[in-house]
């Protein structure tokens, strides 16, 4: 029998033990090796990373003065925990080892799996799955069976050799659960894998809290998004509806002042249903993706062609470059177009009072293409920077024409150019202007996943358009 806890405190990795009190993780003890890599001055630190992995279920890597460690967590009674300091992928095999100690009173299931075999399992087992292992069993039927399948046919297969961390659906007699399920390959002492520990934690609750939360949310955007439209339109109908009456001499045309102002405030109101409903979208993993081969040179010069007289208005001119006459690509024109739009929005909002220019330009390699849009305006300091690109965050610039403003707009265009398996870069110098790169892969998609793109006709183009600027 080993004397497991004289071995663990003698071990060369550094490692805690540490409390949860009021969702607070607080060391309790610790070994040489800690003492000896770890210095009071991080205590405090540490103490806030072991907090977040607990109470979030997440892993971490913590850097010690230059030594990057990947903390590793384990539970060894009701609020008691074991956080390992590993300077490598996996756990040195004298603390894999260790992690027996106390797994008897684990409340997560503990297996000990070589050769295909489960060949240790603690108590917890019967409580998660409501029966008992016979060990030696073999791994499919001691976990295996309870998997939940999308088809009969399906074949499940987990090499634990490798590194595992995932959740799945388990099916017991008393109905279904989530598990959480980790697991780390054990080597010997020629670095080859002989076996691997498996840990299962029931996260049932978590989950459908997070589930119940994730359809709560969406019902609510959604609510608000066809309670909140459609007296809008109604509005806008009824806008037209005066302006045609002016047009007829029935009203004075001093009205149509008043109906421009409700008009663009309606559209504002459009403005954020649409802004929050897409990243909701995002954030709820619910947003459409439908890609189209286009020539998207051609589709970007239409829109800055179509967003021409707005820019001039607002003491603007736009020009477009491009590297191609024609470049096929495969992108979400409704996408695109919201990126394009966005930035030139963010242009207008910090231009100059006089002379403004918007460059708008397109290259391409093999691998992407490049969208730019680059003006001579303000700039954005070295502050806003930073900020730019969180969510409801709102520049706040003194200088800048435009005070209004969601805070979503180019945390969309983060998103969007994403989904093109692309990004969103920006250079900017206060006094001198700002330029916004937006990339995406330069590929085509097959014919089957061709979508068809509703091409818009100037009507749709221009209202789109209007709702973007309407906070300009």
């Amino acid at each position: 029998m080993y004397d497991y806890k004289s071995i663990l405190f003698k071990s060369p990795t550094p490692f805690v033990i540490i409390e949860l009190r009021d969702n607070h993780a607080i060391i309790k003890e610790s070994n040489a090796a800690y003492k000896l890599y770890v210095t009071d001055r991080y205590n405090i630190i540490v103490e806030d990373i072991l907090t977040d992995c607990i109470v979030n279920f997440n892993y971490r890597k913590i850097k010690i003065d230059k030594t990057i460690y990947n903390v590793q967590i384990e539970k060894i009674g009701d609020k008691s925990f074991i956080a390992w300091f590993c300077e490598n992928e996996y756990l040195p095999n004298d603390m894999q080892e260790n992690l027996l100690l106390n797994v008897r009173k684990f409340d997560d299931v503990f297996f000990l799996v070589s050769d295909g075999k489960i060949i240790f399992v603690n108590e917890s087992y019967e409580n998660m799955f409501e029966e008992t292992c016979n060990v030696p069993c073999s791994v499919e039927e001691g976990f295996y069976k309870f998997i939940e399948k999308e088809d009969d046919n399906e074949e499940i297969y987990y090499d634990y050799f490798k590194v595992i961390d995932e959740r799945v659906q388990i099916k017991t007699k008393k109905g279904k659960k989530w598990i959480w399920i980790r697991s780390n390959p054990i080597k010997n002492d020629k670095n080859q894998p002989i076996a691997s520990y498996i840990i299962l934690t029931d996260i049932t609750n978590r989950t459908n809290d997070v589930m119940n939360r994730k359809e709560t949310r969406e019902k609510f955007f959604s609510f608000v998004s066809h309670e909140i439209k459609n007296p809008v339109n109604m509005i806008l109908a009824t806008m037209q509806l005066i302006e045609k009456k002016v047009e007829q001499n029935v009203y004075d045309e001093d009205i149509l002042r008043h109906v421009d102002l409700v008009r663009r405030n309606s559209f504002r109101i459009m403005k954020i249903v649409n802004d929050l409903s897409s990243k909701s979208k995002i954030e709820l993993g619910y947003l459409d993706f439908n890609p189209s081969n286009e020539d998207i040179v051609y589709f970007i010069e239409e829109i800055c062609e179509s967003v021409r007289d707005f820019v001039n208005i607002n003491n603007m001119n736009i020009i477009f470059d491009t590297d191609e006459e024609e470049l096929i690509v495969g992108f979400d024109c409704e996408k695109v177009e919201k990126i394009v739009i966005n930035l030139i929005s963010n242009s207008l909002k910090f231009r100059k009072k006089e002379g403004g220019v918007i460059l708008v330009s397109l290259t391409h390699d093999d691998d992407f293409v490049y969208i730019s849009v680059k003006d001579n305006g303000i700039g954005i300091s070295e502050e806003n920077m930073n900020r730019i690109f969180t969510i409801y965050e709102r520049v706040k610039d003194e200088r800048s024409i435009v005070k209004e403003g969601t805070g979503i707009g180019l945390s969309l265009v983060r998103s969007f150019a994403e989904l093109h398996n692309g990004s969103v870069s920006v250079e900017s110098e206060l006094g001198k202007g700002t330029e916004f790169t937006v990339k995406i892969a330069n590929t085509t998609v097959d014919e089957d996943q061709n979508t068809k793109y509703h091409h818009l006709t100037k009507e749709e183009r221009r209202q789109n358009i209007a709702v973007a600027f309407s906070d300009i």
